[in-house]
């Protein structure tokens, strides 16, 4: 039987992964068959498909490779990858399929065998088999390119001091205003030209090189090189959180915490991230299947601004992608006026509700503040909502799809928990991340502490802390997750992870390259450069760890030395896993919850404890850590010396720490409101403070003995829920695809043909899903509530589904030129008008009072009413007083 129509099918669908890429033969006429006599096998591709092949310019380069390449290289090629790609998420279905055909020989192939059979042995060994990388790389690299300039380091620290800035100011916006490394290139390239045009070159020699201040024409690599720098400055934030619920008066407001000790803290919090990037890089960046998605469209922006861009017409579509950026950047900063400022409604769009704003049951479903945002298909008109769950132009569409059906089942055990009243949820917002007391106010926790110590007595006479369902939610699934994710990963991925520890410890031991015995093209280009040895990273560890132990012996946090190396064992163990599945799904989670835990079990009632090692453990380590392994792969696609980049991260860490330091004073000095549900430029912390107060009060001050055997129970048995899905998942996907077609068929044999027939139309396709279904991605969906809702969700999904799935699929060359340039250019827009509407209208907030901006909050949804009144005769719900767990 003959194989499909001859067509190269480079594809990610939604059953295998990812979205989908096709490559058509177009007129097979004009293709000479393999059988002929020619052996240019270059000839036989069309100039469609070879634009989409390779899509750089690099036309001439993957033909040579193909016409060069012998049956019995490929073949090997072929068989290598289909072998190391088994377990791999992100590689394309069809491919793998199509290569285990051409694996069984030409006659079992059929037509275009030899073509086909070459093409994809020259994707595998000369360029990526994934679109999304294929669409930014580069297949040759010119080691004499400058770099290290003192004009690009000029302008990745002066932006990396803007870019600090507005990531620590905008922090506690809810939902947050950044400028990603995507965004920032854009404005970093016109001062570059700037400074190509007026500076003299002048220069110093130093030890035999030429440093000038204008080397000639900006290059590409000095582009990525600055936005490298510029990354830093994003993740200055990790240890804010803790410094706003330990300053402000309403957490906890500790005196003692002033500015050496936010510049400690930030310090030694950056530092030990970058120490354990340098473990992490053998496990997330060296592995070909360690893609990062979320980067791909910054080295895609800084593709288009920096080379030559050849006239073309896509589809109609002649605007190049540096004008097109510019016009859809200027249109949205004006447009971000509308839902930032003149018609809020614009932005929580919570439409439903106007319907009857004093329904509680019509608000807790359909509302976007303090509801759950179902049944809303149109939730927002804000870019900046509408990307703020899901990075939609760039995360693989079957992440984010899997993702929000789970958000779509964590929606209804919300409604579950909510309407049986589980933990009095019922007496609160349906969905929230903050504290409440028993009368329904958020609580006060200095009611309760003395001398940063839990007083009984007044526990007693106040209230323990309730939480939303949504919250609760979030918790349980959090707890959920971890074992989840690690049995699944560790599974499933066993063969890279083994074998970057065993690369990890030859490393260490016999100091074995990062780059020996690899397959991909970018591990051998970078093999060129000299690499960071593994001491340089364990020396900054080292130092990082001995800052910490010194600062917890000058202030007053009553927390003991030995926590800062448990928190590290632990990440040592854990981060690995999550840094994976970060870099194969364009995910980011930290290890908060498993370590609030673990703190809560080992200090309880000591909230400072609790706090420093949820900064440490999530962020520093885990978290920071992992930010920084992305800028790592991002050097590694582009081709930036690994040494230049180390050079430049811990430079900009320094300079920026000062500036994050400087930022957050200015916030928590000048910012009226600040952390309160009705500030009026939305710095309610509704998603860094308030998330972090109210689990230093379950674990920090209450206890995890206290959280799971007296107040929330059932959070104790989320570890082994956990471990149940991942076992069962495992076993399925195994043992599922052996077992399955023999039960279905014993079934058609026994079952009338109705019944059959109904059954292959529902329950057959459920259960052949759950063979591809990532659970852990459906327990991210599940565990993204409190404060998000489906309304910050739904319009994500939306746009992943028109840009990441439905665009490479019918309009590929449209995508690769405009995909990433869009997303940039939206996002830069919202960024640059933010700024300016916060201190033109929002700094001294100037209220424009009308409909279209109370409308939203005016009913229920903003109020956040609980479904049951509480006991007026009380004026409290739950357990009397005096008898609080």
């Amino acid at each position: 039987m003959q194989p499909p129509s001859p067509t190269v099918e480079i594809a990610e669908d939604v059953d295998g992964g990812t979205t989908q890429r096709r490559v058509s033969s177009h007129d097979p006429e004009k293709i000479q068959s393999s059988a002929g006599t020619t052996h240019k096998f270059s000839e036989q591709i069309p100039h469609e498909m070879l634009e989409e092949l390779a899509p750089n310019g690099e036309s001439d380069y993957i033909c040579e490779k193909v016409d060069n390449m012998s049956e019995d290289e490929a073949i090997a090629i072929v068989q290598e990858s289909v072998r190391f790609h088994a377990d791999d998420w992100n590689f394309p279905s069809e491919m793998r399929e199509r290569m285990k055909r051409l694996l069984e020989g030409p006659k079992a192939y059929g037509e275009f065998y030899d073509r086909d059979l070459r093409i994809d042995a020259t994707l595998m060994r000369y360029s990526s088999p994934y679109p999304g990388v294929c669409a930014v790389q580069e297949l040759k690299d010119d080691p004499t390119v400058p770099i290290e300039t003192i004009r690009a380091y000029f302008l990745g620290v002066a932006w990396a001091v803007i870019g600090t800035f507005m990531s620590t100011f905008f922090n506690s916006r809810f939902p947050s205003i950044g400028l990603s490394g995507s965004v920032i290139q854009i404005l970093l390239f016109p001062c570059a030209k700037f400074l190509e045009w007026v500076l003299p070159d002048w220069g110093i020699t130093v030890w035999g090189v030429r440093h000038s201040l204008n080397p000639g024409p900006w290059t590409f690599k000095e582009q990525m090189f600055s936005t490298i720098c510029y990354n830093i400055a994003i993740y200055t934030t990790n240890s804010y959180g803790m410094i706003l619920v330990q300053r402000l008066d309403g957490y906890y407001g500790l005196k003692f915490v002033n500015f050496g000790y936010q510049l400690m803290l930030t310090l030694f919090v950056q530092l030990m991230g970058m120490g354990f990037a340098g473990y992490l890089r053998r496990f997330s960046v060296y592995p070909v299947k360690a893609l990062w998605p979320t980067i791909l469209p910054t080295i895609a922006m800084n593709r288009a601004l920096t080379r030559p861009e050849p006239k073309e017409n896509i589809y109609g579509w002649t605007i190049s992608r540096y004008r097109f950026f510019y016009i859809c950047t200027l249109t949205m900063a004006i447009y971000y006026w509308f839902p930032g400022y003149l018609f809020t409604a614009l932005s929580t769009f919570n439409w439903m509700t106007w319907i009857a704003p004093d329904s509680v049951v019509l608000s807790l479903l359909t509302g976007s503040i303090t509801g759950l945002g179902l049944f809303n298909p149109i939730t927002t008109f804000d870019w900046n909502v509408a990307t703020s769950s899901y990075a939609a132009l760039s995360q693989p569409f079957f992440a984010t799809c899997t993702m929000y059906f789970g958000g779509i089942l964590g929606g209804l055990i919300i409604l579950g928990i909510y309407y049986k009243n589980m933990n009095y949820t019922a007496f609160l917002p349906i969905n929230s991340s903050s504290a409440f007391a028993n009368d329904g106010t958020p609580y006060q926790v200095q009611k309760v502490v003395v001398n940063n110590q839990l007083d009984q007595t007044k526990y007693q006479n106040y209230s323990p802390p309730f939480y939303s369902a949504g919250y609760i939610l979030t918790v349980g699934a959090n707890f959920c997750f971890y074992p989840v994710y690690f049995f699944y990963i560790m599974v499933n991925q066993w063969k890279t992870i083994g074998q970057a520890y065993v690369d990890f410890y030859h490393g260490l031991r016999y100091g074995k390259g990062n780059y020996e015995n690899a397959m991909d093209i970018h591990s051998r280009l970078m093999a060129q450069y000299p690499e960071v040895p593994d001491w340089w990273f364990l020396i900054i560890l080292v130092g990082a760890i001995v800052v910490s132990v010194l600062f917890l012996k000058i202030y007053p946090l009553d927390t003991p030395i030995w926590l800062v190396f448990l928190v590290i064992g632990i990440n040592l163990v854990f981060a690995v896993p999550l840094s994976f599945l970060s870099a194969t799904t364009g995910t980011n989670l930290g290890l908060g919850a498993l370590i609030q835990v673990i703190t809560g079990f080992l200090l309880p009632g000591n909230t400072n404890a609790f706090l420093f090692a949820q900064t440490l453990g999530s962020w520093a380590l885990a978290g920071y850590g992992d930010n920084m392994v992305q800028d790592l792969k991002m050097g590694h696609y582009v081709r930036i010396p690994p040494r230049a980049v180390f050079r430049s991260q811990i430079g900009t860490i320094i300079i920026t720490v000062f500036v994050a330091v400087g930022t957050q004073d200015f916030i928590m000095t000048n910012v009226k409101g600040l952390c309160t549900p009705n500030q009026p430029s939305r710095f309610t912390c509704a998603n860094d403070g308030n998330p972090l107060y109210a689990s230093s009060l379950m674990w920090g001050l209450l206890g995890s003995d206290r959280m799971f055997n007296s107040l929330y129970p059932l959070f104790k048995w989320c570890f082994l829920i956990g471990t149940c899905i991942a076992l069962v998942f495992l076993f399925g996907q195994t043992y599922g695809p052996r077992y399955l077609p023999g039960v279905k068929d014993q079934l058609r044999q026994r079952l009338s043909r109705r019944m059959f027939s109904l059954l292959d139309r529902t329950l057959f396709p459920f259960v052949a899903s759950l063979l591809w279904l990532n659970p852990i991605l459906v327990i991210q969906g599940v565990q993204h509530w409190a404060p998000s809702n489906m309304s910050y969700k739904t319009p994500g999904f939306i746009l992943s589904y028109v840009f990441m799935y439905w665009m490479p699929k019918h309009r590929l060359a449209w995508w690769e030129k405009y995909n990433y340039v869009l997303s940039a250019a939206l996002t830069a827009g919202v960024a640059v008008s933010g700024l300016i509407i916060f201190f033109a209208v929002g700094y001294n907030p100037k209220k424009l009072e009308w409909w279209g901006n109370t409308v939203s909050g005016a009913g229920v949804d903003g109020r956040g009413t609980g479904v049951l009144e509480i006991p007026k005769d009380r004026g409290y719900f739950g357990p009397e007083k005096g008898t609080f767990p």
